[in-house]
């Protein structure tokens, strides 16, 4: 199992090592926001309509899917850092295939790979996170979203900037490529170093890791509390623009501003995450911020008034951003020293949430129209704090030494 090797670190060193794995979840950001920036150049290079190319883009999530699985019990076996560099190396070289196939089946193929990669640097750093949380004795989780939250977004600007300048997308996922490596190498070498426990006596080897039966339940809970965040997620940065200028009659640029609000607020949220973790608890934290941002957007949307939709993107962002940090710290707190299957669990659950919620919208739309359709949003954001509560009321009478990890400083209140 992993553990840390020799004596605690100072101080100095477990600043440098949080450093270093914010250098490793912006550059995570930024291998996301890259390819993002670039699908409607891939789309024309392969000659896929919108449909084919909805089906290639599941590619990366069946990636990060089956490599999660694999991710979960190397984080066991070897530790969070050799899972964590290994990650990077792929996720990054990984990138560049999609800029060099034609036609649509090879691009399936290469997301496939380059999900793959993301999937296992995702595993890895989320678990390196938890180990950090153990070592500070305090939460970090969520800045550490921040960064990527803050990659994703140079990830897109320098795409946009590129591609506006005339430069392709080979071109330009090479240059990342090995700017990002770079970038997660250099971070990486800050990590705290594991080790791993010695395995059983025996000459057997080590079976695979299941999940306890006992946290099933609960972790999936905490793993539906982060889809419905994640799901809400992914519907603004898929719809919001689209709501602004056709529901409402703004221009083009004014609706850009509501995914911009959304992902600053989602930013400024996640770096004050960390804070409200710790004096509130995980469960107050995520009640007070993703029950209200559910709430607000909901009134927005039914005002009929463009300004008002801004404040609730903007409330929607601040809500929704300290949940998914959450989920991943208490499950890692939940697994004790076999933490890795159970990151695993929760993050290919809380995965899907990001592809599940724009789908959702637009079928939906197509009923009710696109404003009540978004109002499933405001559903799932109020749905997270619900399944957050139900989750620590099930601790509370079944497993009272698995409380969620961070408890409030202030007060002597569990939460």
């Amino acid at each position: 199992m992993v553990r840390e090797s020799g004596s605690a670190p100072n101080s100095s060193r477990l600043r440098a090592a949080r450093a270093g794995l914010m250098g490793v979840f912006f550059a995570n950001g930024a291998l996301f926001g890259t390819w993002a920036s670039r699908v409607p150049d891939i789309k024309e290079q392969v000659g896929a309509d919108t449909g084919v190319l909805g089906l290639t883009l599941l590619g990366i999530a069946l990636g990060a899917l089956l490599s999660k699985q694999l991710a979960g019990q190397l984080v066991t076996r070897v530790g969070t850092v050799p899972v964590t560099w290994a990650g990077a190396a792929l996720a990054c070289l990984l990138l560049i295939p999609p800029a060099l196939v034609h036609g649509a089946p090879g691009l399936g193929v290469a997301l496939v790979l380059f999900g793959a990669g993301m999937g296992l640097m995702d595993v890895g750093m989320n678990a390196n996170g938890v180990e950090l949380e153990r070592l500070l004795k305090r939460p970090v989780m969520s800045s550490l979203h921040a960064s990527f939250s803050a990659g994703g977004l140079a990830g897109a600007l320098a795409g946009g900037l590129l591609a506006a300048h005339g430069v392709g997308p080979r071109t330009h996922f090479l240059l990342l490529a090995a700017a990002l490596g770079a970038l997660a190498a250099a971070a990486a070498t800050r990590l705290i170093t594991t080790s791993v426990a010695p395995a059983p006596k025996g000459n057997a080897p080590r079976a695979w890791i299941p999940v306890p039966r006992r946290l099933r339940l609960p972790l999936t809970l905490l793993a539906v509390t982060g889809l419905c965040a994640a799901a809400g997620e992914g519907a603004a940065a898929d719809w919001s623009a689209l709501y602004l200028h056709g529901e409402l009659g703004r221009t083009t640029g004014f609706a850009a501003l509501g995914y911009a609000l959304f992902s600053v607020a989602m930013a400024v949220g996640r770096l004050a995450g960390d804070a409200m973790t710790a004096r509130w608890g995980a469960l107050r934290t995520v009640v007070c911020s993703a029950a209200p941002a559910g709430i607000v957007f909901g009134l927005a949307l039914a005002s009929n008034d463009a300004l008002f939709a801004l404040c609730g993107y903007t409330a929607l962002g601040l809500g929704l951003s300290v949940v998914v940090p959450v989920v991943f710290s208490v499950a890692g707190g939940l697994g004790g020293e076999q933490f890795g299957p159970c990151l695993t669990y929760v993050s290919s659950i809380n995965g899907t949430g990001m592809l599940m919620g724009p789908p959702l919208i637009g079928f939906v739309a197509e009923g009710t129209g696109l404003r009540a359709a978004l109002g499933l949003v405001g559903v799932l954001a109020v749905l997270s704090a619900v399944l957050m509560y139900a989750f620590t009321e099930f601790q509370r009478r079944n497993s009272p030494q698995h409380a969620p990890a961070f408890t409030p400083r202030s007060t002597s209140t569990t939460s």
